[in-house]
């Protein structure tokens, strides 16, 4: 009997060594388009989690994360304040920029350096002071969010991104309600004075035993990450085959898929509304950039469309109804980079495959859209 595990046990290791190495080979040769490994001793502490009082979905101060995915491999850091970004003082001299967003703002899936705010920063040699996270944070976070936390630190302007794709959803409490959401959130509930704020679950302030647990499985497939390349092949081919799955499914009927730029309900827009005037009114006159950022359903839709969508500048219902919210509004913009994104031939490069989230590449566009609005160049950067 022993012998026989002996023998079993040379077979795992030496096939186990074998397909360690000729996955080793594979990415260096370029064969496989997978992650080498980072070599990195992974966190075991959640990254995201509904920690903060005031906006729920935060990170933990002095935090890093090792994220790997099959289009990358990268290592987030938080500073002593929980966002991913430098250490900032509080004041500091010269104009400052607070951005305010989440997946897309923090950087989900890049680099520091290529992400929006960094590249504003490296161009204008203005600070960014990046705020976004991951982890459905809505516009109703991002308020909340400045007025507890971005206040805090001088700055001369803002920029609040939108991103229609779940925006709505994240801000709307019959969408938590039916998904029964176990997070601690905020949200601003219709009463026949306005709007009431109510917190939910909010017996469940912190990182949940749930969230741990999370972070800990996490943690423990990190390991393989960080030192295996055959971990990350395999990570490779799962994710190609879900990608392909994905390219693959059609909706029945011809159904379209859905986009906020379009699909919204009147209710929903009435509360974006409202947490919009918030805002404003927490910026107190300071200069605040609206960007819309589109995911690909959103640009399919908007190519779709009738004659008034092909035009140079796409006027989306969405785009239609913040730009009456904001007319006549002094110090503010709205850059919808759906305007930008629908004129390249091809967008999905824009996009990482593996998640959806801007590539480097689209990142850039988002960054050169902005840098070339009249408003951020007479706003924002005099």
């Amino acid at each position: 009997m022993w012998k026989l595990i002996k023998r079993i046990l040379a077979i795992i290791f030496v096939s186990t060594l074998t397909f360690e190495l000729l996955s080793a080979g594979s990415v260096h040769l370029g064969v496989v388009s997978a992650n080498a490994p980072s070599y990195v001793w992974p966190s075991f502490t959640p990254f995201w989690a509904a920690t903060d009082r005031h906006f729920g979905m935060w990170h933990p101060p002095h935090a890093h994360f090792n994220h790997v995915k099959a289009c990358y491999n990268l290592v987030y850091n938080t500073n002593a304040d929980g966002a991913r970004d430098k250490e900032r003082p509080l004041k500091a001299p010269g104009r400052r920029v607070a951005v305010l967003g989440d997946s897309f703002v923090e950087g989900y899936g890049l680099a520091d350096a290529d992400r929006v705010s960094d590249r504003l920063e490296a161009e204008t040699g203005m600070p960014h002071l990046n705020f976004g996270t991951s982890g459905g944070f809505g516009p109703t976070q991002y308020f909340l969010q400045y007025k507890s936390l971005v206040k805090k630190f001088t700055h001369e302007a803002v920029i609040i991104n939108i991103l229609p794709d779940n925006d709505f959803g994240d801000d709307d409490p019959a969408v938590a309600e039916a998904r029964q959401d176990s997070r601690y959130a905020p949200y601003f509930h219709t009463t026949d004075q306005g709007y009431d704020l109510r917190y939910r679950n909010a017996d469940k302030l912190g990182p949940a035993e749930k969230t741990v647990r999370k972070a800990w499985k996490q943690g423990l497939r990190s390991v393989l990450r960080s030192f295996s390349y055959g971990a990350n092949a395999i990570d490779y081919f799962k994710a190609m085959i879900t990608y392909q799955r994905s390219m693959d499914r059609s909706l029945p009927g011809g159904e379209k898929a859905y986009s906020g730029y379009f699909d919204f309900t009147g209710e929903q827009w009435r509360r974006m509304a409202f947490v919009v005037n918030q805002i404003l009114g927490a910026a107190n006159g300071k200069p605040v950039v609206f960007t819309l950022i589109p995911r690909p359903n959103d640009i399919r839709r908007a190519k779709s469309g009738s004659a008034a969508h092909q035009s140079a500048t796409m006027r989306t219902p969405l785009a239609a109804a913040f730009g009456d919210l904001l007319n006549g509004r002094p110090n503010t913009a709205l850059i919808d980079f759906l305007d930008g994104f629908s004129k390249l031939a091809d967008p999905a490069p824009m996009y990482n495959k593996c998640d959806g989230h801007w590539s480097p590449a689209g990142a850039a566009l988002a960054a050169k859209i902005l840098l070339a609005s009249g408003f951020y160049r007479r706003e924002v950067q005099r």
